[in-house]
């Protein structure tokens, strides 16, 4: 028999995960995280309250430590909205909380202290710009009047906006539309705008998970055209196009509803470099396309925080990894994305 193909990379750096809230879920999404491959963990604060202060975000953070035993390093990020002052801000860089995030007004899960009137923050955003403090985006327009089709690709002159008129560093979080390419490679030419993007959208479009609601998240899943103009960026090897799984865990109740809508969110951290190795194996085929991989998938993100390369290495194999049909969360069942599906690739640990 054939001997496995194997590839020795770095850890993932995730600089966008969702870590909820309770002891229990916690703990388990974070040990699930670096099963998952992951060495650094930016959590999201779109928690029930929202982390709008740095006592918030510091106590969160190191509840999460806990559960780390050592083994993550973690990005503390605060929300912004339209009622953060420049106080605020100085008191989480006195503590060493140097990024934001902003979401728009009931776009998304947990965003009712979200933002409706973008323009009420320039002065909160210039003002991170002056002291060190990146801004984080999820990008899509708070007007209902827009399509959850069309809303990322409506953002744009709002990231414009603050992009030209503030000196801050621009995070897009989550990037899907294939429409905006064009503009963040001209926004990149400031070298202080970057873009995430999931695996799940670079895994797979709109048609492929039509009435799975393991997929539904948001932004949504879009077209095969989106997926692979997405793909084809990540392969140019730009160093500001990052990963950032947006691994969203919601207990199977949530999804699986009797009424009203299921809950938004692909859960996709205990393979998440798994999945980004099977939507871009053949980078893994040669040694220039790994080393595209490994910046992708760690190195970009470690550069833009300002944090050394890992010292942790993982090894994918070449060999199909049975996604589990659920997964015990705390008090949870979670059903992740392409449950029971078979994946090209698998994980070893050096």
């Amino acid at each position: 028999m054939s001997e496995l193909y194997e590839v020795e990379v770095d850890a993932l750096a995730n600089p966008h995960t969702h870590l909820r809230e309770g002891y229990g879920v916690m703990q388990s999404l974070v040990k699930k995280a670096i099963e998952g491959g992951a060495d650094v963990l930016g959590p999201m604060p779109n928690t029930s309250e929202g982390l709008t202060d740095a006592t918030q975000v510091r106590n969160y953070i190191e509840t999460a430590k806990i559960f780390a035993d050592g083994n993550v390093t973690f990005i503390p990020i605060v929300m912004v909205n339209e009622r953060t002052n420049t106080y605020i801000i100085d008191q989480c860089v006195e503590q060493g909380i140097v990024d934001c995030k902003v979401y728009p007004l009931d776009r998304t899960t947990k965003s009712h202290n979200g933002v409706r009137n973008y323009h009420r923050l320039m002065d909160v955003v210039r003002h991170c710009g002056k002291v060190g403090m990146k801004c984080h985006f999820h990008p899509e327009h708070p007007s209902m009047n827009f399509d959850n089709r069309d809303a990322e690709f409506a953002f744009l002159p709002i990231l414009d906006m603050f992009l030209n008129e503030t000196e801050a560093i621009i995070v897009s979080e989550h990037g899907t539309d294939a429409r905006c390419i064009i503009h963040w490679k001209e926004m990149a030419k400031s070298s202080r705008f970057f873009v995430t993007l999931t695996a799940h959208h670079l895994c797979t479009n709109e048609d492929e998970t039509f009435g799975d609601v393991r997929a539904v998240c948001k932004p949504p899943i879009k077209t095969r055209m989106d997926q692979s103009s997405l793909i084809q960026l990540v392969k140019e090897n730009n160093p500001w196009v990052l990963a950032g799984l947006d691994d969203a865990a919601h207990d199977a109740k949530a999804k699986h509803v009797n009424q009203g809508r299921c809950a938004r969110g692909a859960y996709t951290a205990p393979f998440g470099l798994c999945l980004y190795a099977h939507a871009l194996g053949d980078l893994l085929m040669s040694p220039e396309g790994i080393k595209t991989f490994v910046n992708f998938t760690g190195r970009n993100a470690r550069a833009l925080h300002g944090l050394r390369q890992s010292p942790r290495k993982v090894t994918l194999v070449k060999k199909p990894f049975l996604i589990p049909a659920s997964y015990r969360i705390g008090t949870w069942w979670v059903e992740p994305f392409w449950a029971g599906r078979e994946i090209d690739w698998t994980l070893s640990y050096v």
